[in-house]
């Protein structure tokens, strides 16, 4: 492995360090103020620069992430709100939308709020706000990886409807800078659901700037609206804050790679003094097959939204009429998954172009 410059074994670095806790690993705490207090949380922090928090009590989500210290999400002023002060009613859920990496969206909605079949569904769903539970962490080497494990479950389910559990395991790399996510959703009860699910992830400065691109191969892209179909062209561009900013949101088909899977990346040439830095993100077509880019370039909140997603996001409702709601049967089971890469420097970001983009 490759250890700050120098190649060593697994051998060599164990002789030299009492625990591996020196080098980084897997840490619980709880907050203990404000809207925040009571949230259980998990830290994972890598010596490959990858530090990470995972809340168990708000949808086993990702808030933050840095690289090297460098901050890689957005961060709303709603900041981590405790579940405590949900309210599934209309547009409600943007008070305790905190941003982060990755906000979950589902699992019985994602979009706009509307009624559909006699119920009433708040934006962007529950899951969100969903504490999980069985937790269990594992930290075990791989070959020559030190490879820690974050894994739970949680259930959106009600007497007399719908029933979906979710199991989901985070996994993180000791030397390598990248995460791997990956749900199970399965139907407990014993009648059809809708399935809807959407993988909120919100890029934040300094990663996202005036000079930053979005990268991505596709084959397709449709604006949600009119305001949208004129920034169309360069959607995949940024510009300064601005106050008043209405917000542009496309909706993304992308081309795969020979294993079926889209990749997209948000990089930043100049950052680093030049060096440049990105996050790109892999996911299966098959069972994501949409991707949700949302601008949002508004003064104090800059930010940019890359969502992959089974549906649209404009509410069941009217993903049900347009004959695009998905469905998962009794007993049946969906798998989802999603790679985040650290790009590290310019020659990483020259790579990824040259194998997906060409």
């Amino acid at each position: 492995m490759d250890f700050f410059g120098k190649k060593v074994n697994k051998t060599e670095l164990l002789e030299k360090i009492g625990d591996m806790s020196q080098l980084g690993g897997i840490s619980s705490f709880e907050y203990n103020d404000g809207v925040s207090k009571g949230i259980r949380a998990f830290n994972i922090k890598c010596i490959s620069g990858i530090d990470i928090t995972i809340l168990e009590d708000r949808g086993m989500d990702i808030s933050h992430m840095f690289y090297k210290s460098i901050p890689i999400n957005w961060n709303s002023i709603s900041r981590e709100t405790s579940p405590f002060y949900y309210n599934d009613k209309g547009f409600e859920w943007l008070r305790s939308f905190y941003g982060g990496l990755l906000t979950t969206c589902g699992l019985l909605n994602i979009g706009d709020p509307c009624t559909d079949d006699d119920e009433e569904l708040g934006l962007h769903g529950r899951i969100s706000n969903t504490p999980f539970e069985k937790i269990s962490i594992e930290e075990k080497w791989t070959d020559d990886d030190f490879v820690m494990s974050i894994q739970g479950k949680a259930r959106e389910a009600v007497f007399k409807g719908n029933k979906l559990e979710i199991s989901r395991k985070i996994t993180a790399f000791m030397f390598t800078p990248k995460i791997i996510l990956e749900d199970n959703i399965k139907n407990l009860g014993f009648n059809s659901s809708p399935l809807m699910i959407l993988y909120h992830i919100n890029i934040g400065y300094p990663l996202l700037d005036s000079d930053s691109i979005l990268l991505f191969k596709k084959l397709k892209t449709t604006p949600l609206d009119e305001n949208s179909a004129m920034a169309a062209a360069s959607c995949h561009k940024f510009k300064e804050p601005a106050v008043g900013f209405k917000d542009e949101v496309f909706f993304h088909d992308l081309s795969v790679d020979k294993d079926g899977n889209a990749n997209i990346a948000i990089i930043n040439e100049t950052l680093n003094n030049n060096e440049g830095l990105g996050i790109s993100i892999k996911f299966n077509k098959d069972n994501l097959p949409y991707l949700t880019q949302w601008k949002h370039l508004e003064k104090g909140e800059y930010v940019c939204g890359i969502e992959p997603c089974n549906s649209y996001v404009r509410g069941r409702a009217t993903e049900r009429k347009e004959k695009n709601l998905q469905f998962i049967g009794p007993g049946e089971q969906k798998n989802f998954r999603l790679e985040f890469n650290i790009l590290k420097s310019n020659n990483d970001i020259g790579i990824f172009k040259n194998t997906y983009l060409i």
